[in-house]
C-alpha cells in the first residue's frame, strides 16, 4: 500500500470521526440531514469515513455506558 493511499485513508477515517462528533454534539434532523448532503456530494462514501464514523458514535456509546454504571 502506497504512503499516498494511506495517507488519504487517514483523511478520509479523521473525516468520518469529525462528521461523527458534528451530530453527536447536536443532535438533530437538520444536522444529520446537512452531514448526509455533505457525505454523499460525490454519490459515494468511502469506507474509511463510515468506520470513523462508526468507531466515534461506538466510542462515545461506551464512555455514555461507563458513565451510568458509576452512578
Amino acid at each position: 500500500m502506497s504512503e499516498e493511499y494511506q495517507s488519504q485513508n487517514d483523511e478520509d477515517f479523521n473525516y468520518g470521526c469529525e462528521c461523527a462528533m458534528t451530530l453527536l454534539n447536536e443532535p438533530t434532523e437538520d444536522c444529520l440531514n446537512d452531514l448526509i448532503d455533505e457525505l454523499d456530494e460525490d454519490g459515494m462514501i468511502s469506507t474509511e469515513v463510515v468506520y470513523g464514523l462508526l468507531a466515534t458514535i461506538l466510542m462515545s456509546l461506551n464512555e455514555g455506558d461507563q458513565e451510568g454504571d458509576e452512578h
